[in-house]
């Protein structure tokens, strides 16, 4: 009689503990979720989204929380220049863009920077604006030669420019390159005019 009021208490003792177990997983609440969102990464995700859909404010937001949680993100100094750029606060954009550059590793990151700089000459138009632009792309080519941005945004350029030979050329690269913005390039080729 011993041996099952035993085996009945284990049985118990382990639903109860089984229980407890379950209650105490519920109750826990987990950061993870919270630390991933919370990341500059992520912030400058975000941001590049919101600027892609001409929502400044809540790009400018995330660029700077990424900011705040980093300083020296590259990416983030340069997605605040582009949004000072669109701003026309162009001396701000510039000082944004060259802590972009600075900030950046070798490669890709540093050649996205020398993207950015194009971008913003391209935006303020001033005097020797494309020869600029030119030097800045032959820069970020120097960094990594494949950068679809870098030829896709000289396309823009050269476009704004009215040289429509040497954007259909640059658009055709991104095409070539099949690593990015193709869809856009296509696009931007089907918009220029026929010669």
């Amino acid at each position: 009689m011993g041996t099952i009021s035993t085996r009945i208490f284990r049985k118990v003792l382990a639903v109860f503990l089984l229980a407890f177990l379950l209650l105490l997983g519920c109750t826990q609440s987990s950061k993870a979720p919270e630390d991933v969102l919370d990341t500059p990464a992520h912030h400058v995700s975000s941001g590049f989204k919101f600027l892609e859909k001409n929502y400044d404010a809540d790009a400018r937001r995330e660029f700077e929380l990424a900011l705040q949680l980093d300083p020296h993100y590259s990416a983030a100094h340069r997605g605040l220049g582009l949004v000072y750029g669109k701003e026309q606060q162009f001396t701000s954009a510039f000082d944004a863009m060259r802590n972009a550059r600075d900030e950046a590793g070798e490669g890709e990151e540093k050649a996205l920077a020398y993207v950015g700089f194009m971008r913003l000459y391209t935006m303020r138009q001033k005097p020797g604006w494309l020869e600029q632009v030119e030097e800045r792309f032959r820069d970020a080519l120097q960094c990594k030669n494949d950068l679809p941005q870098a030829y896709f945004y000289m396309g823009l350029a050269y476009k704004k420019a009215n040289r429509r030979g040497d954007a259909a050329q640059s658009f055709e690269q991104v095409l070539m390159l099949d690593q990015g913005l193709v869809k856009e390039a296509k696009e931007e080729l089907a918009t220029l005019p026929q010669s």
